[in-house]
């Protein structure tokens, strides 16, 4: 799908490889159409806990998880997708904004789901906030 993006056309697919190509994260759906609306992107990610682990194990400094319960390994998951998923940003076209949300720890898929939306600087981070908390309700 193309969504536009300040005067140009975007096509979804390129934003989903870059995505896929430049992360550890997979595109599990296009939610362009779901977002309602011609100027942003949106995407339902998922990524494996096992790749979280590995990070949080190279990165030991900054996560303490020696004595953490399944309650704040649950926070430490969700946050630490949101943050890749921001991370993202570099990849995308120049000017753009984007929000994530982590929604749902799937145990029995063993990975984190988030959904991210993508858009043009020019249409703010209200209304891409909007858009965000209306997808993060409409998945699973």
């Amino acid at each position: 799908m193309y969504i536009m993006y300040d005067d140009k056309a975007i096509d979804s697919n390129e934003i989903r490889g870059e995505i896929e190509s430049n992360s550890e994260f997979k595109v599990e759906l296009d939610l362009a159409k779901s977002s309602k609306r011609e100027d942003i992107l949106a995407y339902k990610l998922s990524i494996d806990i096992s790749k979280l682990d590995k990070i949080m194990e190279e990165h030991q400094d900054e996560f303490d998880i020696k004595n953490v319960d399944e309650d704040g390994m649950f926070v430490f998951y969700m946050d630490l997708a949101e943050s890749m998923a921001i991370d993202l940003e570099k990849f995308m076209p120049k000017y753009s904004i984007l929000q994530s949300r982590a929604y749902k720890l799937d145990m029995s898929e063993n990975c984190v789901k988030l959904v991210i939306a993508i858009t043009h600087a020019n249409i703010g981070m209200a209304k891409l906030s909007d858009v965000i908390k209306r997808l993060v309700s409409q998945v699973d």
